[in-house]
């Protein structure tokens, strides 16, 4: 029994087409797999660049400076933690569109996040800190070239909590992030 020339091209065709999704079909699984180790790797290895309080450091293409980390008593028995710092950029409008994350955290693995001033501790205490932005976008859009970016964050966190560090983390410059350890009394 022969075969028509019709069925001989339809076959070869379906052969290489099987072909063809045997070696795609897993070039394309480990690409997205490889993008997926990237992104988890960049959001959970991260290495810590240690600074000290009041001393400029190079991150993220700025010199940067943490000028306060202070404890206050909050209002309803919580503390509060006060963070300023700055970052003195060649070009502030471009390091102003890098997503940045400020968090606080102690020795026992907590994280807080800033709470945007909503303790009128600080606005007694310091009322220039709030009219300061938060690491990002709008401290660096109004920046300009040679002055450096003040920005400020405010973390509610329990009285107890010791040996507190502050992280400031650009997204271009992860697995690297700033950290600083508040001053020991």
């Amino acid at each position: 029994m022969d075969s028509s020339p019709t069925e001989v091209t339809s076959t070869r065709r379906g052969y290489w087409l099987s072909m063809a999704l045997v070696v795609a079909l897993p070039a394309a699984l480990s690409a997205q797999t490889w993008g997926s180790i990237k992104d988890w790797r960049s959001q959970h290895l991260r290495q810590p660049v240690s600074a000290t309080l009041g001393q400029p450091i190079d991150y993220a293409g700025a010199s940067w400076t943490v000028t306060r980390l202070t404890r206050l008593a909050g209002s309803e028995g919580s503390a509060v933690v006060l963070a300023e710092f700055e970052a003195l950029a060649a070009d502030p409008k471009a390091l102003g569109a890098i997503p940045c994350q400020v968090r606080l955290s102690d020795e026992s693995g907590r994280e807080w996040q800033p709470t945007l001033f909503a303790d009128p501790v600080v606005g007694k205490q310091y009322p220039e800190a709030q009219q300061r932005s938060l690491c990002g976008g709008s401290a660096f859009a109004a920046t300009e070239p040679g002055k450096p970016a003040r920005m400020a964050a405010s973390f509610s966190i329990p009285p107890a909590a010791s040996s507190l560090t502050l992280s400031i983390a650009l997204y271009s410059a992860l697995p690297n992030y700033l950290s600083v350890s508040e001053p020991r009394t």
